[in-house]
């Protein structure tokens, strides 16, 4: 059923049909023959042992609440990591002994759940420090300075906070106490129903476009499925989460690509999915969201960023490495046949503390293989995702080996943007030899434009795009490129990106980006950039900057080596730079990176740039 079809009518009479027939949530967690083939499952075998232990360990060592200091830090110094390792700490216990209750009828995992939940109900509020003012369109400005506590609001944590409760309480009810199971009622009616439903201010993340109101709308619908049983009261409250889901949806293009990347596509089109799945058993199928046209675009997304050797193609705010769930893949594969299982690089392990995706994970994978995967694909996968300007493409060798080429456009305030216009990753043998540096590190300061740009990861200047006559590209929607050839055949893939207004430069007339990828089958691949500069006064500068993971080494004039890739310039034309960069992010402490500048040495009103990228053996 197409997501922009449904009507409230179709909605309410769905619900009404279905209200007071036999039915299931979350059918496959009540099969006490799916969790034992689980628990006997070799492959699970490390996971069920670290569970044990650690809930044996709590049980004996109960976790503390985050202290009012940690809660400030973020207002204190931006620290975000303090507290929220501290709050997930406290809250992994509701999966934790969530899972092994249903495994096991043991009266310490009762006893460990129900102690978790009253523990996270006592919370002052289940929002992060991060979030608590999000319903400021000027966030993060004017949160921490107020004499007054915020509006209470839905974030993500409180979200699937909300949801990993209703589920736990649907699937476990018979075995907890009644105070338990009345105090998570009360919770969430508090928190979440009045704060959303009650209260026609939209919420920040209703207005976004990225996997916000993918995850904060599912998990607000999931729960209300769960604990409504009026089925006239939750169809309206089902009709503002279809909504959201709605405006979540045109942030695809029509090729189904996000720019946010592989991470958040999983991140937000998860919980989409948790959701609709949830909808369709309430409905018995007459409400199935995942048959929408579009599912089958957005679902092939993450497999044309999957690259090789656990590298996927990370513009934006993504790690340089993702894993997808299986279960997710695998539940999609029965809408989308042709969709590829990921290969054993690219699968998600279960690890203690995400009810929602882990429960998924181990109950959605348990059937027999697909017979697709990914590893079976043809020589050549590519596309150009003209909607957010990417550029992908992929080609295997007769070993199994990989090439890619991947370029990026758009514009420069897109979800968890960076100032990367024309930014490109040349991927070889396991690694992005042209690579970008994904992520920074989460802090409050990191989401303020002002310092955000001026960071290496972010700013334009860590991408590998040019700075011209001084200017880096811009932030904000104006500073856009646009796309004005693209042709793919056999052999190449020809893209040409015009991205004047990608500077706010005095000098700058025109500048266009020109990419061919080459990769017959006949030779080895190679990559021209051919950047065309004219400007209305001469400028006084103009650099090329190159992004790569592999140490560059001089080996002639005008030739520099970065493991199988060789960059060719005329060197008679630029001096050459080189620094290493310990790059800091969210995962990682300083991963080195390599900035490769070329300065060019003669200023001309027009300057036509060409820098060939070959693969050799």
């Amino acid at each position: 059923m197409m997501l922009e079809q449904i009507t409230f009518r179709q909605l309410k009479n769905a619900l009404e049909e279905t209200q007071h027939q036999p039915r299931t949530l979350y059918s496959e967690a009540h099969s006490s023959e799916k969790w034992k083939r689980i628990r006997e499952d070799v492959n699970y075998a490390e996971f069920w042992h670290t569970l044990e232990e650690k809930a044996t360990h709590v049980l004996e060592n109960p976790v503390r609440a985050p202290l009012f200091s940690e809660f400030t830090l973020f207002g204190d110094t931006g620290d975000r990591a303090i507290y929220q390792k501290q709050q997930d700490d406290l809250f992994v216990g509701i999966p934790m002994y969530s899972m092994l209750a249903l495994i096991e009828d043991k009266e310490e995992w009762k006893t460990g759940l129900e102690n978790a939940i009253w523990q996270i109900c006592n919370q002052y509020t289940w929002v992060s420090p991060a979030h608590v003012g999000l319903y400021h369109n000027d966030y993060p400005n004017g949160i921490w300075d107020q004499p007054l506590p915020p509006r209470e609001t839905v974030d993500l944590y409180a979200g699937m906070t909300a949801f990993t409760l209703a589920e736990t309480v649907h699937l476990l009810k018979d075995r907890l106490h009644p105070w338990i199971i009345h105090r998570v009622n009360e919770e969430i009616h508090k928190r979440i129903f009045h704060v959303y439903f009650n209260d026609p201010t939209p919420q920040n993340w209703e207005l976004k476009t990225n996997n916000w109101p993918a995850v904060c709308s599912s998990s607000i619908g999931a729960t209300a499925i769960y604990m409504i049983e009026d089925s006239e009261k939750l169809a309206g409250m089902l009709w503002r989460v279809i909504g959201v889901l709605r405006n979540y949806f045109s942030g695809f293009d029509e090729q189904g690509a996000t720019p946010e990347g592989p991470a958040y596509w999983q991140f937000g089109f998860s919980h989409f999915v948790y959701f609709a799945e949830l909808l369709k058993e309430r409905t018995q199928g007459r409400i199935a969201l995942l048959t929408d046209a579009k599912v089958e675009a957005i679902s092939q997304f993450p497999q044309f960023c999957m690259l090789s050797g656990g590298k996927v193609v990370n513009f934006s705010d993504s790690p340089e490495e993702v894993t997808l769930n299986p279960g997710l893949i695998q539940r999609l594969q029965q809408y989308v046949p042709t969709l590829e299982l990921p290969t054993d690089h690219y699968r998600m392990r279960p690890v203690i503390g995400n009810w929602l995706d882990v429960t998924r994970l181990m109950l959605w994978s348990l059937d027999s293989e697909p017979s697709i995967s990914a590893s079976d694909g043809e020589r050549v996968q590519e596309q150009v995702f003209t909607g957010n300007q990417w550029v992908i493409s992929k080609v295997k060798d007769a070993e199994g080996g990989m090439t890619a080429f991947a370029a990026k456009g758009g514009h420069n305030e897109e979800p968890h943007n960076h100032n990367d216009l024309g930014h490109f990753i040349l991927h070889v043998d396991g690694d992005n030899v042209l690579a970008d540096l994904g992520l920074g590190v989460y802090t409050k300061q990191y989401f303020q434009p002002s310092y955000r740009y001026e960071m290496i990861n972010a700013g334009s200047h860590g991408h590998s795009v040019p700075i011209v006559d001084g200017c880096r590209q811009g932030f904000g929607k104006s500073y856009r490129s646009e796309i004005v050839h693209s042709q793919i055949s056999d052999d190449q893939v020809h893209v040409v990106m015009d991205l004047t207004k990608a500077y706010d430069c005095v000098s700058l007339d025109i500048f266009t980006r020109e990419f061919l990828w080459d990769h017959s089958v006949h030779k080895a691949p190679q990559l021209i950039v051919r950047d065309r500069v004219i400007c209305h006064t001469k400028p006084e500068s103009f650099q090329e900057i190159f992004i790569s993971c592999i140490q560059p080494r001089v080996i002639g004039a005008g030739r520099i080596q970065m493991n199988k890739v060789a960059l060719l310039y005329n060197s008679e034309q630029w001096e050459l730079d080189m620094e290493e960069m310990k790059v800091d992010s969210h995962y990682k402490i300083g991963t080195p990176f390599y900035r490769i500048v070329l300065n060019r040495t003669r200023m001309e009103l027009e300057m036509l740039s060409e820098f060939c990228f070959e693969i050799g053996e």
